[in-house]
């Protein structure tokens, strides 16, 4: 795997450019891509090689400010305070930002590649899983964007809130004009792409699937889209092609395996491709994990770790261990690589094989989608198994999970959680999406999925200071829309409201 890994990150680097324009340099015009062989090394790069989860992680209320003085990082900073990020470099918005058009930019020119490649105006069968690819590669990308930099999908807004530029073609000039359009637009082309290229997905087109979107991280992902527009039909059915009906046996064993681990075997085997609950793993430039976000100002705190990580409500500890001292503690998820820039050379770029979709999204998912589909006994079912492997000493009897323990934990009037989506909750609703509301932060932490959760629930973060002051984002604040970058405003892309 470190072999297979080291010949992706070397690859990577030869095409690492400046991120300091909109949508990066046009590729090598002499380059013909005339080939299935061409089209699937261009979606090599069809994915964002730049990361987001250091900044979504600090804006959301998963950090605190620590209570002692620890190293401080500008995009740290900026991001717990909601401000406009001062720095455009790795792992800051407008690094993520460029990121993901890059990807999008190469996408498009693997499609544009296949256009061309017809006969008849059909597609020969090896290039097909490439098209399936490079349509999901593009609506994933989008999807990351417009959550990003744009108001949540909300059906009685969405027509009129703005929206990101959904670009459909191949770049022929680098000034291009861009135009955002609507939230409605962005979700109309998301799905355009994604059912289109569902219908082409093959694993067997490649050596190792999961580098790729194979099947079930595009089902998956599929799967997280419909959550947004609150179609849990479609969730359920996407996240059944996915998963087993125990699927206890598909997820990251944290109880079991990673338990015999010692810390540089287990964020080793995180991020493996031959991990069984990863399903899409990506390199990217990212320092993230690298100094161990423990040391930053706004992170983790002790007294912090004590709430997201009390008792269960079935009973039971959570299986996610500390380590470091106070003010400096952090638990540990995946690891970092570095790639030098010559042989001789003494700096280069820090990188991390990134898990972008899980078995365990897709489990949390279909738990949500029962939820709101009232199958309630369905939803205990998948919860009994994800218990089983995060809770220590796990014991199908005493842990089993019931709706009176449930209520008990996550009755709304116990905690402000303030879930207030676009679609209604009932009572018994709301206790279970309370639920896992916070099982995908115990999840998630670290990973800058809980930012997304405050998005599409339009929740109320909150940040404490260690001075005793309080900060509050509220549910439809302007700041939870990253400003759109600079570059990308002076090419005439309109900003957002502050």
């Amino acid at each position: 795997m470190r072999n297979n890994i080291n010949i992706l990150l070397a690859a990577l680097l030869l095409a690492f450019t400046s991120c300091s324009s909109f949508l990066d340099e046009m590729p090598d015009d002499r380059t013909v891509i005339d080939s299935p062989e061409k089209i699937g090394e261009l979606l090599t790069f069809a994915y964002p090689e730049q990361n987001h989860q250091m900044f979504c992680y600090a804006m959301s209320d998963n950090a605190t400010e620590k209570p002692k003085s620890s190293r401080k990082n500008e995009i740290n900073s900026d991001a717990y305070n909601w401000l406009d990020f001062r720095l455009t470099t790795q792992d800051s918005p407008d690094s993520y930002w460029t990121g993901c058009y890059s990807a999008i930019k190469q996408a498009n020119h693997a499609l544009d590649a296949i256009e061309k490649s017809k006969r008849n105006g059909e597609m020969s069968d090896d290039v097909k899983p490439f098209y399936g690819e490079a349509l999901i590669a593009r609506a994933y990308c989008h999807f990351m964007l417009v959550n990003l930099w744009s108001p949540t999908y909300d059906p009685a807004t969405a027509d009129s809130d703005l929206g990101i530029p959904y670009v459909t073609k191949p770049e022929t000039n680098v000034l291009t004009q861009y135009h955002r359009g609507t939230v409605a637009d962005v979700y109309e082309n998301l799905e355009k792409d994604i059912v289109e290229g569902l219908k082409y997905i093959d694993d067997n087109a490649y050596g190792n699937k999961i580098l790729h979107w194979n099947f079930k991280a595009a089902h998956t992902f599929a799967a997280r889209f419909y959550s947004w527009k609150g179609n849990f039909q479609k969730v359920l059915e996407h996240t059944d092609l996915v998963l087993a009906s125990n699927p206890a046996e598909q997820l990251r064993d944290l109880n079991g395996e990673y338990s015999k681990m010692d810390i540089n075997e287990a964020i080793i085997q995180w991020g493996k491709t031959d991990e069984k609950a990863n399903l899409l793993v990506t390199p990217q430039y990212s320092s993230w994990f690298v100094y161990f976000h423990g040391s930053y100002q706004y992170a983790m705190s002790k007294e912090f770790y004590d709430f997201v990580y009390r008792k269960s409500f079935v009973g039971g500890d959570w299986i996610w261990d500390l380590y470091g001292g106070d003010p400096d503690i952090f638990f540990v998820k995946w690891g970092y690589h570095t790639k030098k820039d010559g042989l001789n050379s003494d700096i280069g770029y820090y990188m991390i094989m990134n898990v972008l979709i899980d078995m365990e999204e897709a489990l949390l998912l279909r738990m949500e989608a029962n939820a709101m589909l009232k199958n309630y006994t369905a939803v205990h079912t998948d919860m009994d198994s994800y218990m089983s492997r995060r809770l220590r000493a796990y014991n199908g009897t005493t842990h089993k999970v019931d709706f009176t323990k449930m209520e008990k934990e996550y009755k709304e009037s116990n905690y402000e959680y303030g879930l207030s989506p676009f679609y209604e909750l009932d009572e018994t609703q709301r206790v279970y999406m309370n639920c896992l509301y916070d099982l995908r932060r115990k999840e998630y932490y670290y990973t800058g999925n809980r930012w997304f959760d405050h998005k599409r629930f339009n929740t109320k973060v909150r940040h404490y200071f260690v001075n005793g002051d309080v900060a509050y984002l509220s549910e439809k604040d302007p700041r939870k829309q990253l400003q759109i970058p600079l570059n990308a405003q002076a090419q005439g892309i309109e900003a957002n409201p502050r």
